[in-house]
């Protein structure tokens, strides 16, 4: 006992005080950070139940208290201002970093009152600070009411944003960057694009401009889309670092094989064998089976005489039609449902997160169903040579950076990413096509893409090159259809030092990101860009280096390509086989979409058509 004694006063008091303090301080830090991701769910959880609450009663209750959370220091909304909701609406409420937030269901404007005079002073003062004031774009799908921004960088001062100024030591350099918030760690802008990620973009271009600071997945970002800003990324956007920039699930589960993630020699060879599967060699061996296999499933579709489901029917199609081409066999259903929780686990909130646990066995069972099957047919030459396992045999043969072949496990693992890249972003094109050809306000649109799929069925036989001559309105609605209603972002790139960005000071470790949502506002490049008007694509216009729907550079979306080809083959069976289509009952008047990682409509939503 008393040596024991004897040791306990040796060690010094202020040591356990020290380490108690600090264990203390990193649990309330982490109970802080739970509690908000926690708050995040719960309000939409209540969101969900509340969707179908339509009194104004609540309308205006609600109106209030997010007003007050959204907008610290701002007047009190007058009771007016929420009367003109109608019963049954949702409503929208402008924060300080966005001019639209969605509560319930609907997206619906809701005006906030002006600032005050003193707010606006403040903020022309700010704005002289700047190297140039950002051309402002209109925005398609804002509604175009006079509640915009005299003081949009004042209003995004509020004291989260001031700390994480603080935090990330940009205090007397802000007013040198481009304008925008990024809060404190970027929850705010993070949750608010993951809800709403072209609304997101809208939103901000119309505040701030086509360039601007945010954060895209918790991480602060400079997003930028002029053609000023594009050029000059291109000229240093090969020496930027890639793998930091992307959400820490999105990169275990990319695997390192993933091109997203690579960088420098390894990304120029993968980038390579990129095109022997998808250059214009493998399309015209894709087209054939393309065309068959879409021919059976519309034909599935007339016999069987009911609704079809925009996002689930037409993702299944794509999918097995994708595994066909690149691995040569449609997998048991089994191996079809792995996909869709690899997909879903790509963007899960962590790795804690269950999503993200289905996703990485999803991966595993995957590589593993594929590694088995090529295996198989890379013992027997003649099967490897066989036409429907061209992509296999491409890959057999592919090198990395050094020269070296591909392992039997990375061309596994190829096959699972280019199926899953390409099948999410081929069936949430044909999606978005049938869904906005069959608008009221597309009605001469729909008449001249049917009158181009028939003159293109009488074609004996459909090839890459009958496609490129007689299918140009077609490929016209492919494009467009990427444009007025984008998929995904540009690719995200880290910036490793300080930099001057566009007369922009940029810090070293923002995310930078040609974001091609905002060159496609651009009036200068798309007019009228609110109008769904594919006719733009047939003329050769200024727009031709403003149109880059995968991104640009290096990391540029490979597949875009194989995707209108496919959008342009179930166009013209399609529209020769049903005369219209609704949405089915019961159908909410929005259209529900799923945001990450790619925009595409939610399994649920379906459309009843007519022969």
């Amino acid at each position: 006992m008393m040596k024991e004694d004897e040791r306990r006063e040796k060690v010094p008091p202020n040591i356990f005080f020290f380490f108690s303090f600090f264990f203390f301080l990193f649990c309330g830090f982490s109970l802080i950070t739970l509690s908000i991701f926690v708050s995040t769910f719960i309000l939409s959880q209540l969101h969900e139940k509340r969707a179908r609450l339509d009194t104004s009663t609540h309308t205006q209750l609600c109106a209030r208290f997010y007003a007050s959370l959204l907008r610290k220091r701002t007047e009190m909304i007058p009771k007016s201002a929420t009367t003109t909701l109608k019963r049954g609406d949702s409503m929208v409420v402008f924060s300080s970093s966005s001019s639209s937030f969605s509560v319930f269901g609907k997206r619906r404007r809701f005006i906030l009152p002006q600032p005050c005079p003193r707010r606006r002073h403040q903020n022309h003062q700010t704005h002289h600070h700047h190297h140039h004031h950002p051309k402002k774009y209109s925005s398609r799908g804002v509604p175009s009411f006079a509640a915009v921004n005299d003081d949009a960088n004042a209003r995004d001062e509020d004291f989260l944003h001031k700390l994480g100024v603080k935090l990330r030591k940009e205090t007397g350099r802000e007013a040198k960057m481009p304008p925008g918030r990024v809060g404190l760690f970027g929850v705010r802008e993070t949750l608010e694009y993951l809800m709403d990620s072209n609304a997101f973009v809208e939103t901000r271009v119309k505040k701030y401009g086509p360039i601007f600071k945010t954060a895209f997945f918790f991480k602060p970002t400079i997003a930028f889309g002029s053609k000023e800003a594009v050029d000059e990324f291109k000229s240093f956007e090969a020496s930027l670092p890639a793998d930091e920039a992307l959400p820490e699930t999105f990169r275990e589960l990319h695997t390192e094989y993933g091109a997203l993630k690579q960088s420098g020699a390894k990304h120029k060879a993968t980038r390579k064998n990129f095109s022997r599967v998808l250059g214009r060699e493998a399309l015209e061996t894709y087209v054939p089976e393309i065309a068959m296999r879409t021919e059976e499933f519309v034909n599935k579709l007339e016999q069987r005489k009911v609704f079809l489901f925009l996002g689930k029917d037409i993702k299944r199609f794509a999918l097995k039609t994708l595994f066909y081409l690149f691995l040569g066999k449609v997998p048991e259903d089994s191996i079809i449902e792995e996909m869709y929780l690899y997909n879903a686990g790509l963007l899960s909130l962590g790795k804690f997160d269950p999503t993200f646990k289905k996703g990485e066995s999803a991966l595993e069972k995957l590589t593993q169903y594929v590694l088995e099957y090529y295996l198989e047919i890379k013992k027997d030459e003649a099967k490897l040579n066989a036409p429907e396992h061209f992509f296999l045999k491409q890959y057999s043969e592919a090198t990395d950076e050094f020269g070296d072949t591909f392992s039997d496990e990375r061309v596994a693992v190829t096959v699972v990413l280019m199926v899953w890249g390409s099948y999410i972003e081929a069936a949430a094109l044909m999606g978005h096509s049938i869904r906005i050809l069959g608008e009221k306000g597309n009605a001469d649109v729909l008449k001249k893409a049917k009158e181009e799929a028939r003159a293109l069925r009488e074609e004996e036989e459909q090839t890459l090159s009958t496609l490129a001559q007689k299918g140009k309105y077609l490929l016209a609605v492919s494009k467009e259809t990427l444009r007025f209603h984008p998929q995904t972002a540009g690719g995200l790139r880290v910036n490793p030092t300080d930099r001057t960005f566009c007369g922009y000071d940029i810090p070293a470790g923002y995310v930078l990101t040609a974001d091609p949502r905002i060159a496609f506002l651009d009036e200068s490049a798309f007019s009228d860009p609110k109008a769904f008007n594919p006719s733009r694509f047939l003329e050769a216009s200024k727009s031709e280096d403003r149109f880059f729907p995968g991104g640009m550079g290096q990391h540029q979306c490979p597949g875009i390509n194989l995707a209108t080809t496919m959008n342009v083959i179930f166009l013209t069976k399609f529209l020769t086989t049903f005369s219209s289509w609704t949405p089915s009952e019961g159908m909410p008047e929005e259209v529900p979409l799923v945001q990450v990682p790619i925009v595409i409509i939610a399994d649920e939503y379906s459309v009843d058509l007519m022969q």
